[in-house]
C-alpha cells in the first residue's frame, strides 16, 4: 500500500525481508546504547523474535524505492503484562499494540516513526479497534517524545522481564469520518470517548426523544452508554452491529446503526434517531441510504429492515424515501413510556435493489 502524499509502501514484512529488518535492529541497538538507554539489549529483539513476527504475520515495514527502512509489530494479540498494570486503563475493549519499531539510520529524524504509528493506525481502523496501546523504558526519550506528539495519555507501569518497569500509554484511535452528500456532514463508527458527547445530547433532549425511544428513560448517566458502548465494541469487527455517529461539524446530531444481525440468513436491521435541530434536512435519509450500501458490499446483506413506531411520521419517511417496500404492521408491537403499546410498521430492502441504487447512480 502506498502512504498518501509519498512513494513510500506501506506492507507486510516477508522472509525476504529478513537481513535488511535485522540490520536496523542491529542499528537500533547501537543508537540506544550510544544515548544510554535500556529499553533493548544484546539478547532482545533477537533474530528469532523477527522471524516469529513475520510467520504470524505481525511484522510490517516501510519500504523507500523497495528498501526497507522502517520494522515494526503490529499486533492484536493482546500483551499479558498489560493485565497486571501499576495504574488503569481506561477500559478493557480490544487493543492494538505496537512493537520492536525500529527505523533506518539513514531515515532517522525524517518522521519515519511517526508514519509507521499512523499506519498501525490504519490497519486498527480496518480492525474496527480503537484502543492504541504501547509502553517504553523511561530513558527512551525518543520514543517518549512520539508518544506525545501523537496524543498517547500516560496509564501507569507495566512490568516485563526481570522486572523492568516501563511506562504504559494508550490512546483512542478516531474512525475516519465520511461525506454523506449533505454539506458539513458525516456519519462514522461511534468510539468509547464519545460516550459523554452521546449521553449529554440525548439528555438535553430527553423529554423530545423519550416519546419513542423507550431506551432513554433507562440512559441515566455517562457510565449507562458507557456500558452500551462497550457491549459493542467488544465484539469482534466481522460479527458487530456497528453503532455510527451522525454529525456537522464536530457537533453529534443523532446516531444510526444495525441491531439484530442475523448472518447464516444474511438479514439485519437499521435504527435511527436525530436530535430535533437537525430533522427536515436528509440527514438521516442520507445516512440510511449509506449503511444500507455498506452492508451489502461489506457483509453481503441480502435483507435489511426498518421498524418504525406507526405514529412516528417522520421516521415512517425515511424507508419510504428511500424506496423500501411495506411489508405490514406488528400489533403492538412496541411498549412506549406512556405505558401504551404502539403498533409498529416494517419495511425492507434487498440486496439487489440496494444494488440498482448504485447502478442508476453511474
Amino acid at each position: 500500500m502506498t502512504i498518501s502524499g509519498t512513494s513510500d509502501t506501506f506492507r507486510k514484512a516477508e522472509e525476504k525481508d529478513l537481513e535488511r529488518i535485522w540490520q536496523i535492529i542491529g542499528q537500533a541497538k547501537a543508537q540506544m546504547q550510544r544515548l544510554g538507554s535500556q529499553q533493548w539489549d544484546e539478547n532482545y529483539p533477537a533474530i528469532e523474535h523477527i522471524r516469529q513476527d513475520i510467520q504470524d504475520g505481525n511484522g510490517y515495514v516501510i519500504c523507500r524505492e523497495d528498501r526497507v527502512v522502517a520494522y515494526g509489530v503490529i499486533s492484536f494479540d493482546g500483551e499479558p503484562v498489560y493485565q497486571n498494570i501499576e495504574g488503569k486503563w481506561p477500559n478493557d475493549l480490544p487493543y492494538v499494540i505496537v512493537h520492536r519499531l525500529a527505523i533506518a539510520d539513514e531515515m532517522k529524524r525524517q518522521g519515519m516513526a511517526k508514519q509507521f504509528m499512523l499506519q498501525a493506525e490504519e490497519v486498527s481502523r480496518k480492525k474496527g479497534v480503537y484502543n492504541f496501546r504501547v509502553d517504553t523504558k523511561y530513558d527512551n526519550a525518543y520514543m517518549l517524545r512520539l508518544i506525545d506528539t501523537l496524543g498517547f495519555n500516560y496509564c501507569g507501569e507495566v512490568y516485563y522481564r526481570n522486572n523492568s518497569a516501563r511506562k504504559a500509554f494508550e490512546k483512542t484511535i478516531r474512525p475516519h469520518s465520511l461525506p454523506i452528500g449533505i454539506p458539513d456532514c458525516t456519519i462514522r463508527e461511534a468510539a468509547m470517548e464519545d460516550a459523554t458527547l452521546i449521553f449529554d445530547a440525548i439528555d438535553k433532549n430527553r423529554e423530545d426523544l423519550r416519546i419513542w425511544l423507550p431506551f432513554v428513560d433507562n440512559l441515566k448517566g455517562v457510565a449507562d452508554e458507557e456500558g452500551f458502548l462497550q457491549s459493542v465494541l467488544s465484539v469482534p469487527y466481522e460479527q458487530r452491529d456497528p453503532v455510527y455517529v451522525l454529525e456537522q461539524g464536530e457537533t453529534i446530531c443523532g446516531l444510526a446503526g444495525f441491531h439484530f444481525t442475523d448472518a447464516p440468513n444474511h438479514r439485519t436491521e437499521i435504527g435511527y434517531w436525530l436530535l430535533p435541530a437537525y430533522r427536515g434536512k436528509g440527514i438521516v435519509t442520507n445516512a440510511v441510504r449509506y449503511l444500507c450500501q455498506w452492508a451489502v458490499r461489506e457483509r453481503d446483506m441480502n435483507r435489511i429492515q426498518i421498524r418504525c413506531a406507526v405514529g412516528n411520521l417522520p421516521s415512517n419517511a425515511i424507508p419510504k424515501r428511500l424506496g423500501f417496500t411495506f411489508e405490514g404492521t406488528e400489533r403492538d408491537g412496541e411498549l412506549l413510556v406512556s405505558g401504551e403499546y404502539v403498533d409498529i410498521n416494517v419495511y425492507s430492502i434487498l440486496k439487489n435493489e440496494v444494488e440498482l441504487w448504485n447502478r442508476k447512480s453511474n
